[in-house]
């Protein structure tokens, strides 16, 4: 797979040369966005040193499209994060990939992409990236991890994609195959800690399918995927810290979505599970070798006019079904229960004052700390059960 994806990368530009010579003059489409925020909690830290206000958000990108032919088209976005201790600001490729439309029918089409190509999981994950196309300033983060944001996001492999109209609805389906991206927040995030070790190899799948009516009054989805990471760890891990040694971290997911749309109003629910297996590590992981994550969430939106919009949310996560009050983990590892589940009330409203500029303000009421970075809470005895946040962000696009 690795072989292939660099063919991959080293063809691109010359299939993109070769076709704009044939084609003549492409078109191409330019595009970006900033994005500023502001973060004020009353305990815990969330991007950054949130307790004292923190302005330690800001998202800066550049997409660009170039359609070499009417059915071959070549697109990218360049991206700088900066999320606290999360992400740093580096630069970094949050997609690139060409597509080819094989087919184009009167019913439907089908096509392939190959590259950089995000995945698709639940309603918002391939656009979470652009403030326009979420629904509040931080996604639900029981589905939509910002701690483990480019595992989730995007992969190195291609795509497999088609459409079929039906008479009163459209349906939507797509695989994606290939390398996750990994980094140190993925070792935080399902790890808990930066150990003596890091993750090499990998593979993925996710299979995504959307059924909707014709006038998007009703829609639902379903996404089943899996990841597997190998962890090359120490030879000789500490017993006495619970470090792991070589080792998979096995993940394997379900999301269930579904939105009804009438007037001014919208309902959104999404229902994700997530088996993980890292027994094979041993140490510490050797205690409870594999847990179920399960998460959901329900908001209702309603737009007060053309440019505002009010939003109410109820978010829940359980870090393992089975433990569902934290007191396994906090007999075993000494861990407060709370760190184990987060329930969040979200209220936020938005505003688009013009077409460029969109501007976001939300409050949310937390009882337990089980979506918090670990990067930005290294010590779970500090972490405060009850919390409040408040979240304010300007995006300007261009």
């Amino acid at each position: 797979m690795l072989k292939l994806l660099q063919l991959n990368r080293l063809l691109l530009p010359i299939v993109a040369s070769v076709s704009a010579s044939v084609q003549g003059a492409p078109d191409v489409e330019f595009n970006g966005f900033i994005t500023q925020g502001y973060t004020h909690t009353s305990d815990n830290s969330f991007y950054g040193d949130s307790e004292s206000g923190s302005w330690d958000f800001r998202e800066v990108a550049g997409n660009a499209s170039w359609r070499l032919t009417d059915r071959l088209l070549l697109t990218g976005q360049l991206m700088s994060r900066r999320a606290g201790e999360v992400d740093d600001g580096d630069l970094t490729v949050d997609y690139g990939l060409l597509d080819y439309r094989v087919y184009e029918g009167r019913r439907g089409s089908f096509g392939i992409s190959v590259g950089r190509i995000k995945n698709p999981f639940g309603f918002y994950n391939k656009t979470r990236d652009v403030a326009f196309t979420r629904p509040s300033a931080v996604l639900p983060q029981s589905l939509y991890f910002d701690k483990a944001r480019n595992l989730e996001l995007s992969s190195d492999g291609f795509r497999l994609y088609g459409r079929y109209l039906f008479d009163h609805g459209i349906l939507e389906s797509e695989l994606v195959i290939g390398e996750p991206r990994k980094d140190l927040n993925v070792e935080y995030a399902y790890l808990n800690n930066n150990w003596d070790g890091f993750f090499h190899d990998s593979s993925g799948h996710l299979w995504r399918t959307e059924y909707s009516v014709s006038d998007y009054s009703f829609v639902v989805a379903a996404t089943v995927g899996g990841f597997k990471l190998d962890f090359d760890g120490p030879e000789n891990p500490d017993p006495f810290t619970g470090e792991p040694g070589d080792g998979r971290v096995e993940i394997d997911l379900t999301a269930l979505s579904m939105q009804y749309n009438w007037k001014r109003w919208s309902l959104t629910g999404e229902y994700f599970q997530q088996d993980i297996a890292w027994g094979s590590l041993g140490g510490a992981y050797a205690l409870i070798p594999e847990s179920t994550t399960e998460s959901f969430y329900l908001q209702l939106d309603h737009r007060l006019t053309s440019d505002v919009t009010l939003f109410l949310r109820r978010d829940m996560l359980y870090l393992d079904k089975d433990d569902r009050d934290g007191s396994r983990t906090a007999a075993l590892f000494g861990k407060p229960a709370h760190t184990q589940f987060a329930f969040d009330w979200t209220l936020g409203l938005g505003w688009k004052p013009n077409k460029n500029w969109l501007l976001r303000a939300e409050w949310h009421k937390v009882e337990g700390t089980g979506w918090l970075a670990a990067q930005e809470n290294p010590n779970d005895q500090e972490k405060v059960e009850d919390w409040d946040m408040l979240m304010l962000q300007a995006t300007y696009r261009f």
